[in-house]
């Protein structure tokens, strides 16, 4: 069993402190490979593919409120039966 869990977090402030909104499970250097399913052309003119994190990112900083994103590194607790 894993010693810690590794999440990126994507915050935002609407007045009253930061705010968890989403949590994405990552790995140790807190990358997630998950794709969102939308596409974009880069300038040499090559369809890529958003991730899904900057693409939730980008859609909560479109609703207007301050919004961040954080890493988050949990200890993973034991249950002794």
């Amino acid at each position: 069993m894993k010693k810690y869990s590794y999440f990126s977090v994507i915050q935002q402030n609407y007045g009253f402190g930061w705010e968890d909104v989403s949590t994405y499970e990552t790995n140790s250097q807190f990358l997630n490979f998950e794709k969102s399913g939308v596409f974009y052309t880069d300038k040499q003119g090559r369809q890529k593919e958003y991730s899904l994190i900057g693409h939730d990112l980008r859609e909560y900083r479109f609703t207007g409120y301050p919004t961040r994103l954080i890493n988050r590194k949990v200890k993973n607790e034991t249950v002794a039966i």
